[in-house]
């Protein structure tokens, strides 16, 4: 089974995002969702997201060092987000989320 562990700060901010996942049809769609905005936050934002990669798991921790861009960061993880429940209602991964959602 994908399994997707989404770790939210005090105001409801994805701070960390961590994918277990395999070579089925869903982990290949689960890594997909989350590696776009990884291209997204290093790309478009220019920010430098810590991203470790083990396998089929991957887990990024989402740099809010620059506050000003805190909106344009929860759009593109959000997406992600709201991709991977999609997925998960489906029935065919697991979505964790631990903390509240982000307020807007």
């Amino acid at each position: 089974m994908v399994n997707v562990v989404v770790e939210r700060d005090d105001e409801g901010r994805v701070r960390t995002v961590t994918l277990t996942g395999d070579d089925s049809p869903e982990g290949l769609a689960a890594a997909a969702l989350v590696e776009a905005p990884i291209l997204g936050l290093r790309e478009y934002l220019h920010l430098d997201p810590v991203v470790t990669r083990d396998g089929h798991a991957v887990r990024c921790e989402m740099d809010r060092s620059d506050f000003f861009l805190d909106r344009e960061i929860d759009a593109v993880v959000e997406t992600m987000v709201l991709g991977l429940r999609a997925l998960a209602r489906e029935g065919r991964i697991a979505v964790h989320e631990v903390g509240e959602s982000v307020r807007v």
